[in-house]
């Protein structure tokens, strides 16, 4: 079935620096299943702010190993209408929706063989990180995390006494190399190419698996590395905040806009609704009063993950389905088009 929404309490707010926040919620006993999830992943909430109601997606920093509580970091972004409320108006005690945990940016730690990881996050791109971090030193006992990290200055670290926990509790397995854009001191500088290609060294790299969560140009160095220094792509996971910048693609500028009536199959019940040659497939759903599943609308998450049962669709970007998704028929309804008149959309497949 799709996802749905639940009501949940928020039952802690603790301050990380002026602009983040950590945010716990109290997660009913009979829905700790619905809400059990793995290192890495993000849930979606749902606010009503100032009468209109919003969704967004927000990586988890919690681990399910250490931490009794659902918390998400949230960093306040100029102009955000949800990460301001979060930050400055949002009280424990208040009601929220939350839909369950989600999302490819993960690691299974039950059935990973993985003894080496080296994650490298920007700004608030440590959230997932962070949760990985906990999981993986608290359960593999054998493993050993490289965790690069850059900001603009100390003041600006999000879950800095938790880092500084992690590396005096892990010494012997847990590196944390700081990066500041504004210090006096010798980690000075940015996450560039060339910065990064002095870092990613070490000879273990070939052998572990990489987590890049940060501003795109950070995600880009970094792959560019370690492309150079022939890791292959699927040892590299990336999760962004914001929309992937996309490369040209001649085919899309030959699609001309049509309107199409598909049919769609959502909460066990079908429709048939018409997409203007404007909309995406999930601005139709969300037009004709369906209520599907989103978060982001960017690529960035896969909330509104759907099957193609029939027909074509058009995406803009993929960004957050693997390549066996897009193989099994899973589209992106924020991002998906329909190019035929027989296109059969199942959410809950």
């Amino acid at each position: 079935m799709a996802l749905e929404f639940y009501p949940v309490k928020v039952s802690h707010i603790k301050r990380l620096t002026d602009a983040a926040v950590a945010i716990s919620f109290d997660i009913p006993e009979e829905l700790k299943q619905v809400f059990a999830y793995l290192p890495g992943q993000y849930i979606t909430i749902r606010l009503n702010i100032n009468g209109q109601t919003v969704n967004r997606a927000y990586s988890l920093c919690s681990s399910p190993h250490s931490d009794n509580s659902l918390t998400i970091g949230v960093k306040q972004t100029e102009h955000g209408l949800v990460s301001t409320y979060i930050n400055k108006h949002l009280q424990v005690g208040a009601t929220v929706e939350l839909m369950p945990p989600n999302g490819n940016f993960k690691v299974d730690i039950n059935s990973n063989a993985i003894t080496s990881y080296v994650l490298i996050a920007g700004g608030s791109g440590i959230t997932p990180l962070l949760s990985i971090t906990k999981s993986v030193l608290q359960q593999q006992y054998d493993a050993k995390i490289l965790l690069i990290y850059g900001n603009r200055d100390t003041s600006s670290i999000m879950f800095f006494k938790d880092l500084e926990l992690l590396k005096d509790t892990y010494s012997d397995r847990f590196t944390l190399i700081d990066i500041l854009e504004y210090t006096d001191g010798d980690n000075k500088g940015i996450l560039s190419l060339e910065l990064l290609s002095t870092l990613l060294t070490d000879s273990f790299l070939s052998s572990c698996h990489y987590y890049l969560c940060g501003p795109q140009q950070v995600m880009n160095n970094a792959e560019a590395v370690l492309h150079a220094q022939n890791i292959e792509s699927s040892y590299i996971h990336r999760e962004y905040f914001t929309a992937p910048i996309s490369q040209s693609n001649e085919q899309v500028s030959s699609i001309e806009p049509t309107d199409f009536t598909i049919h769609v199959k959502l909460y066990g019940k079908e429709y048939d609704i018409e997409v203007e040659s404007q909309d995406s497939i999930l601005e139709a759903g969300i037009k004709n009063n369906i209520d599907p599943p989103y978060a982001c609308q960017i690529a960035a998450c896969c909330t509104c993950r759907a099957k193609l049962r029939s027909g074509k669709v058009h995406m803009e970007s993929r960004e957050a389905l693997t390549d066996d998704e897009i193989e099994e028929g899973y589209i992106l309804t924020c991002q998906a088009h329909p190019l035929t008149s027989d296109v059969f959309v199942d959410y809950d497949g």
